[in-house]
């Protein structure tokens, strides 16, 4: 009996130490091999995105995890669920789960573009200038909390033991960490990686100023959600992508208290420039007419 307790944790350390050796693999590999260069003044921007991804985090345990986690814990107990009642092994209905998870996170993400209530709080996310590794945390609080029902409705309704909700939440993070990254991949690489997975070049495209491209992209862990409904795109030159959206491009509209209050304040069209604050990538991004399709 004690055995397995033991094996568990032993287990669980070494997860997180993989995972932790991955993310600072990635956060030193970015600053080596930059895919885009920066536009605004460091340290500030990044401090930003922490202090927004601290807060962030203290709402996902606070509030998410312990909804979360006896829900998945009730799941498999009572086998309650899509994946719990296949009649596979249990690592199979595992598998399913964070499968499943992932496709609805992908539908989850249209919707916070989409929904314009769920849109007002996820444009704090998109109004970084700069994309990179803190950009992966840089949420309003208030986005994590109203997605915290939405999480607890996939666990139930998809059957997410509490070993597949640890596997997903390990593996969503270190997506969004690599995906955010500013790390400049070897091309032929990442064309083969963009077939399986969410990469650097296709998240920054997603992250574009020009809204027909931020339109696409828009899987968080497995891009075969984007093949597969058409919404993959992969060839736009990174130089030529203002990342952020048109309508905010003042740093101190993008500052801690601003990017707290956004939400709250005067709804603004993320989408009609601003006259403030304009760059030549951004006229490329919202008056030239690119030509590339999307492609699956």
């Amino acid at each position: 009996m004690t055995g397995k307790p033991k094996t568990h944790q032993v287990l669980l350390a070494a997860g997180a130490a993989a995972v932790g050796l991955a993310v600072t693999a990635i956060f030193v590999a970015e600053k080596r091999r930059p895919l885009r260069s920066r536009t605004q003044a460091e340290p500030g921007r990044s401090i930003v995105n922490l202090m927004l991804g601290t807060m962030s985090m203290a709402v996902i345990n606070l509030v998410e995890k312990p909804i979360t986690q006896p829900l998945a814990r009730r799941a498999e107990t009572k086998r309650q669920g899509i994946a719990q009642w296949l009649p596979v092994s249990p690592w199979l209905r595992d598998a399913a789960a964070v499968l499943m998870m992932d496709y609805t996170i992908y539908l989850w993400h249209i919707a916070t573009h989409k929904v314009p209530f769920l849109w007002r709080f996820h444009l704090v996310h998109h109004v970084d200038m700069d994309l990179d590794t803190t950009t992966a945390l840089r949420f309003h609080a208030a986005d994590m909390a109203i997605s915290a029902p939405y999480r607890a409705a996939q666990v139930v309704l998809l059957g997410v033991s509490s070993r597949a909700l640890r596997v997903w939440q390990a593996w969503f993070f270190l997506s969004v960490w690599f995906h955010h990254s500013n790390l400049a991949l070897p091309a032929r690489w990442e064309h083969l990686l963009a077939r399986f997975v969410t990469t650097p070049r296709m998240h920054g495209i997603h992250h574009s100023a020009m809204r027909a491209e931020t339109n696409s992209n828009w899987s968080s862990g497995l891009s075969f959600w984007d093949h597969l409904h058409g919404t993959f795109r992969l060839y736009v030159p990174q130089d030529e992508i203002a990342i952020g959206v048109p309508a905010y491009r003042k740093p101190s509209e993008t500052g801690l208290l601003a990017s707290l209050a956004m939400p709250f304040g005067p709804e603004r069209n993320a989408w009609v420039p601003s006259p403030a604050g304009t760059t030549p990538a951004l006229e490329r991004s919202t008056v030239q007419h690119r030509s590339q399709d999307i492609v699956s």
